[in-house]
């Protein structure tokens, strides 16, 4: 393997750079655009390594504050990792998201202590950035005693690949990663299978125009059923000529999994041949009809009053993130038992602060899902944890001892975080500054600054109504000839042209 890759060539058009590109010609160009990507590539290194040397830095922190391992007589929850802190810091400063640091961080570790071929191949600039994270990632499972054979067979195909000018999917990755574990420990690979079954999700995600996009992550066997089920619906329904595309007959088959007032089209006695294919045989069946499939729980809708503000009010679905009008008509349609109880939520702020309350440490359940409908998610930058997966957490700590002087219980002073940040928070160095509309600047150890705003309904709410108020404070500054007027509301006084008098007649003129 070469031990450089940047030639004179490289030089010379990385000084091309700074040419304008539109007097180079082709030749030129590509020279130009492989090695801005070279460049690119050994800075993800730089950056990489950066990452790997802040994790060190707060390991070195919190050791010089508690000591070591074994001197630290915190308890579990209270110690955080290093890794962690730096992952959150990164969220922040580098605008990312916290899965996304995540991955960051994990791979700067990886290379920089159990992956030497990976790091080698990233100072070289051999590897894109996120190429390199992923396959950082996905070797970070591999158990230490294979490690070493593993990464040497998955980065000896990447390199291949790029320097034959093919860039490896992620899936291509993971097939590779996989191969190599089960070529050199049978066993991890088996026990990797069974760690990724406890793994299993479906996950949805509010899209645009009405639609909702749904990501699941299933053992392969299962999956393989849910799918031969919903191409046998498909099937069927296109054999009945049904004018809808094989991909939205796909969609009403799935749809018609979860919904009690369709009979199952793709009963085995309509394809009987597709039975054996199964896998196992199972087709699965679908509930019995009128079974209730919306949640037991009341369906809760806030309705958000902007009545008085000039606005029309605004319902907010607290149940079911992705409900609709049409989801709660079939929902009551439906579900005989299904009660709606609808509840309005006054914008202003502090609405529900009561002076008896505020020097208690108990959150009732109105604040907090007031606080949830006010921030959407978990506060800290980058973090996309639901709201109502969060904790609500003071601001300013609650002073139990003397409440007079700690963080009152008030609106103003509370936020949702999820449990990570939460601890972060705790257990951490960063400051956190409250604002009157749930505004937080955190402060970090370093001395940066991060405003986050809160985004849920309430949120966007009194957005709307401030947005509402300027324009109506506008109109009031704007008199009808376009000048402003001080103060706003007054009327304006037209100034009217000088009236010219006419000359007086002279006597002696006559017609």
């Amino acid at each position: 393997m070469n031990t450089t890759t940047m030639s004179l060539s490289d030089f010379g058009a990385l000084r091309a750079v700074d040419e304008p590109l539109e007097s180079l010609d082709a030749s030129a160009l590509s020279e130009v655009a492989r090695s801005v990507t070279l460049a690119q590539n050994l800075a993800a290194a730089r950056r990489l390594h950066a990452a790997y040397l802040l994790v060190e830095s707060f390991r070195r922190l919190d050791e010089a504050t508690h000591g070591d391992t074994q001197d630290d007589t915190r308890p579990a929850h209270a110690r955080l990792d290093p890794a962690g802190r730096a992952r959150d810091h990164l969220a922040a400063a580098m605008s990312l998201t916290c899965w996304h640091a995540g991955h960051l961080v994990t791979a700067a570790i990886q290379a920089h202590t159990r992956l030497p071929l990976l790091r080698g191949a990233l100072e070289r600039g051999l590897l894109p950035e996120q190429l390199a994270i992923d396959a950082a990632c996905r070797l970070a499972g591999v158990p230490d005693e294979v490690v070493g054979a593993v990464e040497s067979d998955v980065i000896g195909r990447l390199t291949r690949a790029l320097a034959g000018g093919h860039r490896p999917s992620r899936s291509a990755l993971d097939t590779s990663v996989d191969n190599a574990v089960a070529r050199h420990a049978p066993q991890a690979a088996q026990d990797a299978a069974d760690a990724a079954a406890e793994e299993r999700t479906v996950r949805f995600r509010p899209g645009r125009n009405g639609m909702t996009s749904m990501w699941a992550n299933l053992p392969s066997g299962d999956a393989e059923k849910l799918r031969r089920r919903i191409e046998a619906a498909a099937r069927a329904a296109a054999d009945l000529c049904h004018p809808r595309s094989r991909n939205q007959l796909r969609a009403d088959a799935l749809i018609a999994l979860g919904d009690p007032n369709t009979t199952d089209i793709a009963d085995p006695a309509h394809h009987p041949e597709d039975t054996a294919n199964t896998v196992d045989g199972d087709r699965g069946h679908l509930p019995p009809l009128g079974a209730s499939w919306g949640t037991d729980k009341p369906v809760r809708i806030s309705v958000i009053n902007t009545i008085a503000q000039g606005l029309p009010n605004q319902v907010q679905f607290v149940n079911g993130a992705y409900a609709s009008f049409d989801w709660l008509c079939e929902e009551i349609l439906s579900g005989g038992d299904t009660t709606v109880r609808f509840e309005l939520i006054d914008p202003a702020p502090g609405t529900l602060d009561a002076p008896e309350a505020l020097l208690k440490y108990f959150i009732t359940p109105a604040l907090a899902e007031r606080i949830r409908l006010r921030d959407g998610t978990c506060r800290h930058p980058g973090c996309t944890v639901d709201a109502h997966d969060c904790e609500i957490d003071h601001v300013i700590a609650f002073d139990h001892r003397r409440p007079e002087l700690g963080g009152p219980t008030a609106e103003w002073n509370l936020m949702c975080l999820c449990r990570k940040h939460h601890r972060e928070k705790t257990f951490g160095h960063c400051a956190y500054r409250p604002g009157p509309l749930g505004e937080l600047t955190i402060i970090t150890e370093t001395g940066h600054e991060h405003h986050t705003n809160p985004t849920g309904p309430l949120a966007q709410a009194r957005n709307h109504i401030l947005e509402h108020q300027w324009r109506e404070h506008l109109d009031r500054l704007t008199a009808d000839d376009g000048h402003l007027t001080n103060p706003p509301g007054t009327t304006r006084r037209r100034c009217e042209p000088p009236r010219h008098e006419p000359p007086p007649r002279d006597a002696s003129h006559t017609a």
